[in-house]
């Protein structure tokens, strides 16, 4: 076995054994968006096909319970946990999470080949490597049923592509490379709403290499075939879901995302009342709160480059990697797909992109980033051997691996206020299933009806915890509540002190005397909903 086979199987296996440790520290999703994910696959490998039996928005006007799935969130994840619960016949958390562990292991072999097809060196290329080993923030989600392998792999593949401009998917005439991106492309969208940003991207490489003259002259024919395949391979892969939506909604995509364009603030998501979400009241909210929301949203994605994407320390030497192959074109449509993902999750989605949007779009720039920061280390070390007199061999090494250690330790730091804080014995990672888990033992002591609905704050989780049906606790005062309640059926509502807008309900009777207080279990209030007419 060469010294190449051995460097990489090592390092995927060390990877491995990080995420599996990571995993075994998170026993449960841990909070919505991965249990969502989660319950749609037990729902699929179940057979129940794309149906949940809970809401956690109202942006589709849903007709009752249950509900069709994936009316905002993209279904890849649930379709690959459903994978994991069906080979092994299990519908365990492990069981739908080990497919998303085990791709996650190959981001820092891929890392590696991204930093190699940029010129790096093999020990600069198995640093990049190493750094995607202990991924600082990102570790506490790899782990999960979740959509950030899909990016960060997705991303990779579509950059790697994109470096094969002079190998065998050129000699082809170019359209076997379009074909990949299509697929990438359609892969990306298939994991989440904002992947057709990807399928735009490919579509810029088309342009660009189509005005690209050959001898003197465009070459349309071989141009509008590269387009076609483009778009073919793309369809391949979304062609399904695109009918799936046209057959319940009447439109290519659900009426859910759209309406998420006219928000003035980000708890509007959960409104029952969609008459507020239309352009006539977005305009009569006033610039100023629009300037300052995308303002806001600006300043949190930008505090994410540096925290997150950046880790801090790895920051300044991504932009001298950057900068250093800024002729390269994986940098090029690298930093005009990033450039283009903080506009959209600034100025077009500002709430969801300050409360995670951006955080998720930008993981498919994450292994490039680690890429840059390996040639930005060459490029410091390069300037020390030159103006102070290093050993580029000795700094080198000493660099690598000292940045190597301190990745480790801001993961661990990272991963534990995160996941186990404050202890082993409750980690916080595990709070709200704990309590909904409680809860749930309660409602069967108290006699209360399996069929029944509930109102909560977390539907996924209330879900996955107590096997009951629930609608998200509305936007809006109690008669919000009370109108959803009405329309869905439900009887009764759990609160806790996470909405500031009931306060007052919390821990009484309501003056519209429509919740009855039954118990309060721990921080959880338990009402029954009085459905007046």
């Amino acid at each position: 076995m060469t010294t190449w086979w051995k460097e990489s199987i090592f390092l995927t296996v060390a990877a491995l054994a990080v995420l599996m440790l990571a995993a075994a520290l998170q026993p449960a999703p841990g909070y919505m968006d991965a249990e969502y994910y989660y319950a749609g696959g037990m729902q699929l490998a179940a057979g129940r096909g794309f149906s949940l039996p809970f809401l956690w928005n109202y942006l589709d006007q849903p007709a009752g319970l249950p509900h069709p799935a994936f009316t905002y969130w993209m279904p890849a994840a649930s379709i690959l946990a459903a994978a994991g619960m069906k080979i092994t016949g299990a519908t365990t958390f492990l069981a739908a999470r080990w497919p998303f562990v085990l791709l996650a292991a190959f981001i820092p072999l891929v890392t590696l080949r991204l930093a190699e097809m940029l010129g790096a060196s093999r020990g600069t290329a198995l640093f990049a490597g190493w750094l995607a080993v202990f991924p600082g923030y990102y570790l506490a989600f790899t782990t999960l049923t979740e959509t950030f392998v899909f990016y960060m792999l997705g991303g990779s593949a579509f950059f790697l592509i994109l470096s094969a401009e002079n190998g065998r998917l050129r000699s082809a005439g170019g359209w076997p490379r379009y074909v990949l991106l299509g697929l990438v492309a359609g892969g990306m969208h298939a994991a989440r709403a904002d992947g057709l940003l990807w399928f735009g991207l490919a579509g810029l490489v088309w342009l660009t290499e189509t005005l690209r003259p050959v001898r003197g002259r465009i070459q349309w024919r071989g141009a509008v075939g590269n387009l076609l395949a483009l778009g073919a391979a793309y369809l391949l892969i979304m062609s399904a879901w695109y009918g799936r939506n046209i057959g319940i909604f009447g439109t290519l995509m659900p009426p859910g995302g759209s309406r998420t364009l006219w928000l003035t603030d980000y708890d509007q998501t959960f409104t029952y009342s969609l008459a507020a979400l239309t352009p006539e009241n977005w305009l009569a909210a006033g610039w100023q709160g629009h300037l300052s929301a995308r303002w806001h949203a600006l300043w949190m994605n930008l505090k994410n480059l540096l925290a997150v994407q950046g880790e801090v320390f790895l920051l300044p030497l991504i932009l001298v990697g950057l900068w250093q192959k800024r002729a390269n074109t994986m940098i090029r449509f690298g930093v005009l797909g990033w450039a283009l993902t903080l506009l959209v999750m600034t100025i077009v989605f500002p709430f969801s992109g300050a409360r995670g949007g951006f955080l998720h779009s930008g993981a498919a720039f994450q292994p490039l980033f680690w890429a840059c920061a390996a040639i930005g280390l060459e490029e410091a070390v390069r300037f020390g051997a030159r103006k102070r007199g290093w050993s580029r061999k000795s700094a080198g090494l000493f660099f690598s691996r000292s940045l190597v250690v301190l990745s480790a330790i801001v993961t661990a730091v990272v991963f534990w206020g995160r996941v186990i804080s404050p202890g082993f014995q409750a980690p916080g990672w595990t709070a709200s299933q704990r309590a909904y888990t409680v809860l749930g033992g309660r409602l069967t002591d108290l006699g209360i009806s399996a069929d029944a609905v509930f109102v909560v704050n977390n539907p996924p989780g209330f879900y996955l915890a107590t096997g009951r049906s629930a609608i998200v606790i509305p936007d809006g005062d109690e008669q919000s509540l009370l109108s959803a309640a009405r329309k869905f059926g439900a009887g009764y509502l759990v609160l806790d002190v996470n909405n500031p807008k009931l306060v007052g309900l919390y821990g009484k009777e309501s003056e519209y005397s429509g919740f009855l207080l039954i118990e309060t279990i721990g921080s959880i209030k338990l009402y029954q909903i009085r459905l007046l007419p």
